[in-house]
Order: C-alpha cells, then structure tokens, then sequence
C-alpha cells in the first residue's frame, strides 16, 4: 500500500491549526472563567454581609437569614435572563457556625455536618474573604439539565465555590458563608459553542492563508532553481526574507557549480582547439629543418604565423569573454550615434578584406541622427560580433543589411543576411558557451564563444540579442534591443 504524505505547507497548517486552536481554547476557558468567579464572589459577599447584618448575640439568625435566601435562589430560578452568559437558577447556598460545622444548607444535606476539610470553608474561617475554588466530583446541585455533549465533555461535574466569612457586632468571625454553582452554568454553553465555532474558522483562514503563502513559496524557489540549473537566465522571484536567503544562497551554489564547470569547459575547449595549431607547428618545424627551397619555407613559415593567430584571437576572446562574465554593471556610458559604431566596425582592416575578397554588399539602413546610451567598446564589440556572423554565413556576392528602429521604450540594431539561415536543430543552442555552427564556406566552426560575449553585453546594458531566421527570404536575423534608459 502507498504510504501517504503530506506536503510541508499541509504539514504547517495542520501544526499552525492545532496549536492556535488549543490556545484560544485555552484563552476562552479562563476569560470565562475569570467572568464566573467575579459573578459567584460577588454573590457570596452579598450573602457575607446580609448574614453579618442578620445576628443575635454573636450568633446567626437563621431563621431570617434563611428566609432571604429562599427569596432570592426561588427569583434566581424564576426570573434569570436567558440572555445572560452566567445563570444562577442551579445556585447552591451553604453557612457554617464559627466551628465550621453546617447549620444551613440549600441543598438539604444533613446539619451538623463538619465542614472544616473543605478548603472554602477553611479560608473563610481563617479571614479570607473572596476565596474561590473548583471541585470535581459529583453533586446534587440543582435540577439535572440536559446539556451539550461537547461542553459537558470539557465541563461535567465541576463546580465553583465562592466563600466568605459572617462578622459579628464586633468583628468576630460568626461563621461562613459559601455558594456554590455547576462551572456548565457559569460558562454559558451557547457563548463557548460560538466562540469554538469562531475559533475553528479562524484557525482555518489563517492556517489556510499561512500555507499557502509557504508552499507558494516553495513552489516559486522549486521553479527557480530548476530553470536556474538548467542554464536558463532568471531573475531571483520576489519572496519574504526567509526565502530570499534560501534563493540567493542557491544561486550563489549554482555560480559556483557553474564556476567549476566553466574552468573544466575552458581547459577541454583549450586543450582541444590548441592542439590542431599545436601539434601543426610542430610538423612545420620539423619540416624547416630539412632542404627546402625559399618558396616552400615561406610557406611553412606563413603556415606558423596562421596556427599562432588562431591561438592568439582564441585566447583572447576567452580572456573577454572571462571578464565580460565577472562584471556586474557598465562602467562609462555614453550618448554614441549608431552609425558611427557600425561604420568603426565595418572599418576593421580584417573585416574590409573579408568583405572585399567576398565582394560582398553592405547596405546601412540608419538615421544619421540616431543614437543611442552605452558603453562605446562593449556596442562595438556585440556589433562586431553579430557582423562577423553575418560575413561569416553569408555567400559570396550577397549582401548584408544592417538597419536600426525605436519604438517608445527601446531602440534595436538589426543585421540581415542572405546566408543559408539557422538550422532548426540548432537555433536554441546558439547561446551556449562553445557551441558553433560549421562556415559555409570553409567547412570550420568558430570558437563557439561570440554570441555568450554578446548576450552578456546586452545583459549589462539591461538588453536583449535575439537570432531567428528571416520570414520572406532565406537569411538569417540578429538583433540587439537596447533600452531607451541605459544606466
């Protein structure tokens, strides 16, 4: 059988529910209880007093005394407000002599009876005046009544004593009074039925709102760590401080996995690509040792300078590429007008003799006026990058389009090629570090690292570059959005 389990925010509600409902309870039970004992003293140093102003001799006038209790339990029982939290219809009234013993009693026990073990009579005797106790056990107070089956659980058979002593003309204690009532009618069933029902549907809604917030939470650190350790560039969600920690103490776990992995990915990647110009040199080398004639040596020698340029730009972009990564903000923003940028990219003197060797054709579709905040190497550098792109896959005789749009919150630098476009299969991985499509034209991949260095300039200057293939015609489109507002 499947063992069944429950979530941690099913878990916290039901711990959240148990515990406020117990202490609510708890609170309910001794406010009512404080609400009876000030009804029931109040009672018994009304009786204290008539008993003390009723005396002959230094004895009680039972007689009368007796008389005016009759009165006021039969009133009690005849006129109470059904409205009233306390009733006293149940109200037992007993007196004792100055030895404790019983000389009356509402409720027909025998006369006589010694009643000094009782703790009210005992303190009462002794000059405590409003002395209050609870006694369990059964008694024959009042007429049975039929009550609720869940207050009667907590409340059966507990009754609450209310004691005071009787004085005499000259202060000496004469006796004692004492009144006694069920704790069921003191603390009305019907007020203490609500107040559970109030409690219960508290308890509910806040337990309710509680776990979900937690498990909502939970939910949004769940989403945010596993887009985070898939590669995918999130923003931390917005959660409560607890929260909070746990996600950047993920995400500086994920840099950090990322970190070990970066340095593993760039010895493999530079243990790979530096071993063809490598283990060339070498041959070539060897090869300067033997005869040769000066055209042939040349050559050699044009063949060294080639494996030690592609070693050269590959160590350099990873050194970019490296220092792009650990920069957290732009450092000197400025007002640059897009066409100036483009033209300093197109001027480069390797770009100029790829373009002329392609014949390939440039149109520059920009506004002379238009311009847009950032910081003048990094834009050279992510245009520098998508146009070697489009030079790169585009045939020869073709031509490139670089134009550039605003809309109300961004302006974008678009670069278009005729090239064969991007494969399908590959279009979602073009962003990952070493990942390279195979030129055309010379069947070579790149290093894999140009468009990872673009998006991390676009991400500093709070943009986005965005590849996909062009609708109308074959080709392929880049584009960096940049904000109106850089900072």
């Amino acid at each position: 059988m499947k063992r069944f389990k429950l979530n941690i925010g099913t878990k916290l509600f039901l711990l959240y529910f148990i515990v406020s409902s117990s202490l609510l309870w708890l609170f309910a039970q001794r406010t009512t209880f404080e609400s009876a004992k000030s009804v029931m003293v109040e009672v018994s140093s009304l009786m204290s007093r008539v008993a003390s102003q009723n005396n002959r001799d230094g004895e009680i006038d039972l007689e009368t005394f007796e008389t005016l209790i009759v009165n006021y339990l039969r009133s009690q029982r005849n006129t109470f407000d059904k409205n009233s939290p306390q009733k006293l219809e149940n109200l037992a009234i007993y007196v004792t002599d100055k030895d404790g013993l019983l000389v009356l009693d509402s409720r027909g026990l025998t006369l006589g009876t010694d009643m000094r073990d009782a703790n009210e009579v005992e303190s009462a005797l002794s000059g405590v005046t409003d002395s209050t106790s609870v006694i369990t056990g059964t008694s024959s107070v009042g007429p049975k009544k039929a009550r609720g089956v869940v207050i009667e659980y907590f409340l059966k058979s507990r009754f609450l004593n209310a004691s005071n002593p009787i004085y005499g003309d000259n202060g000496e204690i004469i006796g004692t009074v004492v009144v006694v009532a069920p704790l069921i009618d003191l603390m009305d069933e019907s007020y203490l039925l609500r107040f559970i029902f109030y409690i219960f549907v508290i308890s509910l809604l806040f337990g309710f709102l509680g776990s979900y917030r937690i498990s909502r939470n939970i939910n949004r650190v769940h989403k945010y760590t596993s887009d985070l350790f898939s590669g995918e560039d999130v923003l931390m969600p917005d959660l409560n401080n607890q929260f909070n920690k746990l996600a950047r103490t993920i995400k500086d776990a994920r840099a950090d996995v990322e970190l070990k992995d970066d340095v593993e990915q760039y010895i493999d990647t530079l243990a790979h690509e530096l071993r063809t110009p490598i283990t060339g040199i070498q041959l070539t080398a060897e090869n300067l040792l033997m005869p040769m004639s000066d055209s042939q040596r040349k050559r050699f020698v044009e063949n060294i300078l080639e494996s030690n340029k592609h070693m050269d730009l590959l160590v350099n972009r990873l050194l970019d590429l490296s220092r792009i990564e650990r920069r957290e903000a732009l450092k000197n923003v400025e007002t640059l007008s897009i066409i100036e940028a483009v033209n300093t990219v197109l001027k480069a003197p390797s770009r100029v003799k790829t373009i002329l060797d392609k014949e390939l054709k440039i149109d520059i579709q920009i506004n002379s006026h238009a311009k847009l905040k950032a910081e003048r190497i990094l834009l050279e550098q992510a245009i520098g990058n998508i146009v070697n792109n489009a030079i790169d896959f585009t045939p020869a005789s073709g031509t490139i389009t670089i134009k550039a749009s605003q809309t109300n919150s961004a302006i974008s630098i678009i670069v278009l090629d005729d090239g064969p476009g991007i494969p399908p299969q590959v279009i979602n991985k073009l962003f990952t570090r070493f990942f390279s499509v195979t030129r055309p034209d010379t069947g070579v991949r790149g290093n894999g690292l140009g468009l990872r260095f673009v998006r991390k300039i676009m991400k500093l200057h709070g943009g986005e570059v965005s590849l996909q293939n062009r609708f109308i015609q074959q080709g392929a489109e880049a584009r960096l959005r940049f904000p109106l507002n850089v900072r």
